[in-house]
């Protein structure tokens, strides 16, 4: 009869002919882009604070839905020490958004941390996403007056003749503006 090698011994075997036929090892995942990247931003963000386009992704968070709509984030401009975050609004919402500057500041300062900008400076006109175009009622509403012996060029008879004309200049100035 034949012994059998005791298990470690066997085991060892097995061991050495896997070594010995093993090929080369598994290639390594190649590191993550992100993980690079974040080392490189973190230390920035800690030294400069958050930039624009983070407060552009988080904006409808700091100042609200409808505030959003009507305006957002230009730049932050720093200047001995003081950092001023520049919003670009359209319409009332400046006034608004003036009105609020303090608990808006308060939202990007928690948002952006110690780095965040202290002042707040609003620019009127035309935000780069402007309120989405579509026929409402409220438009449905405003009919022109087809009388032209009521409505002419500086001498309207009734009240309604005037503000006819009123809405009609200021029709034509908007669409100047838009180009259209």
């Amino acid at each position: 009869m034949i012994r059998k090698p005791p298990p470690s011994m066997l085991e060892q075997a097995a061991s050495d002919f896997i070594r010995s036929r093993r090929g080369r090892p598994a290639a390594r995942p190649q590191p993550s882009a992100a993980r690079a990247v974040e080392r490189v931003l973190r230390p920035l963000a800690r030294r400069f604070g958050v930039g624009v386009e983070q407060l552009r992704e988080h904006w409808t968070e700091i100042v609200g839905e409808r505030l959003a709509k009507w305006s957002e984030p230009e730049t932050i401009q720093r200047a001995g020490g003081i950092n001023t975050l520049v919003v670009r609004a359209q319409g009332a919402a400046g006034a608004i958004l003036q009105a609020e500057s303090g608990r808006i500041l308060e939202r990007v300062r928690t948002f952006a941390g110690d780095r965040a900008p202290t002042r707040l400076r609003i620019l009127q006109g035309q935000a780069r996403k402007a309120a989405p175009k579509s026929e409402t009622a409220d438009q449905a509403l405003v009919n022109p007056m087809n009388s032209a012996s009521q409505v002419s060029e500086g001498v309207e008879q009734t009240p309604e003749a005037r503000l006819q004309s009123a809405l009609n200049r200021f029709e034509q100035s908007v669409k100047a503006r838009q180009g259209s």
